[in-house]
């Protein structure tokens, strides 16, 4: 009995170390983000951002301008009165887990080369991986509802359909602040007559307020249908240039707009189109949960014959000017 526990031991050791090791090197999330448009211009522009805890994501927020000034003359009295211009937008952690597990029966078969442990495990790790990006990027478009309310508060929520309808964001009322709506073209129509219009009415609005077309959103998002209208609306005026994510290149060509960069996904919902801005979204992640292994590494459960750990990400899709972007929808 002491022999065989001493092997569980060995085992355990030998796949949590190697797990450790693959993560620690940051190519686990950079693989994750790399596979999707979204994640890979998020990851690329220093867009992701690991803070240490809290109950809730807590982001500042500056939704008015200060009424406490203006011109004077001489001695007039200068205006000192409080502002309440500010307030903080509140997001919910999301939470996802990957198992990775190797049963008794692969790690027997392979027990004599360590080398074969190791590519079991890589390929048990890629599987996780893949999944784990799948669920990221199906969340980032998500409205935060699916699975009981526990996937990622996406786009969908972001840039809703009616901004002004009686409903919060962040735990911020959109009604009552018109600073905190976003963007909206709802109903589009036909892609082949009414696209250009919707798209350059789109960028114009969140283009307005504080900083002005030195704001305006600097990538676009899309399903591939749209994309492949709007490029032929633009031929042959199209221009591409390299993925400007600035270091997560995932290999893709880019449509421009405005100075935008367009880019179609698989995970964007049929018939819509997102403006984004990059200085206004982002995706936080707890650092104790950035694609990390469960504390405690691989274990065997007492039920089973296999060695078991689990992958963990807690984060969520954040925004602090909320009316500097959104979305078209509708389009057929």
């Amino acid at each position: 009995m002491a022999a065989y526990s001493s092997l569980t031991q060995n085992y355990e050791t030998l796949l949590s170390s190697t797990l450790h090791k693959v993560l620690g090197t940051g190519a686990f999330a950079d693989n994750i983000f790399k596979a999707d448009p979204l994640l890979s211009w998020l990851r690329g522009g220093d867009r992701v951002k690991v803070i240490d805890g809290g109950e809730r994501i807590r982001v500042p927020i500056l939704y008015e301008k200060s009424s406490a000034g203006g011109y004077y003359s001489g001695y007039d009295l200068l205006d000192t009165t409080a502002q309440e211009g500010h307030t903080t937008a509140f997001f919910n952690w999301k939470q996802a887990a990957y198992s990775v597990s190797v049963s008794g029966l692969e790690l027997r078969a392979n027990s004599g080369s360590k080398e074969k442990l190791n590519d079991i495990q890589e390929a048990k790790i890629t599987q996780a991986a893949k999944s784990l990006s799948e669920t990221i990027a199906t969340g980032a478009y998500s409205d935060g509802t699916g699975s009981s309310n526990k996937q990622i508060t996406g786009l969908g929520a972001m840039h809703a359909t009616d901004p002004t309808a009686a409903a919060s964001y962040a735990e911020i009322s959109q009604a009552d602040n018109s600073s905190w709506r976003n963007q909206v073209q709802a109903s589009a129509g036909a892609i082949a007559t009414n696209l250009m219009s919707k798209l350059r009415t789109l960028m114009n609005d969140c283009s307005q307020g504080s900083g002005g077309v030195d704001t305006s959103p600097d990538a676009i998002f899309t399903t591939q249908a749209v994309h492949e209208g709007l490029e032929s609306l633009l031929f042959p005026m199209v221009r591409y240039q390299p993925n400007p994510s600035g270091g997560a290149d995932a290999g893709i060509e880019t449509l421009k707009f405005k100075g935008a960069s367009i880019m179609w996904d698989d995970f964007c919902s049929t018939g819509e189109l997102h403006a984004l801005n990059s200085a206004h979204i982002g995706m936080f992640v707890h650092k104790d949960a950035n694609f990390a292994m469960a504390e405690g590494g691989f274990q065997r459960p007492t039920n089973q014959d296999a060695f078991v750990t689990q992958i963990l990400l807690q984060a969520n899709l954040v925004t602090n000017n909320r009316r500097k972007g959104g979305k078209i929808e509708g389009l057929t």
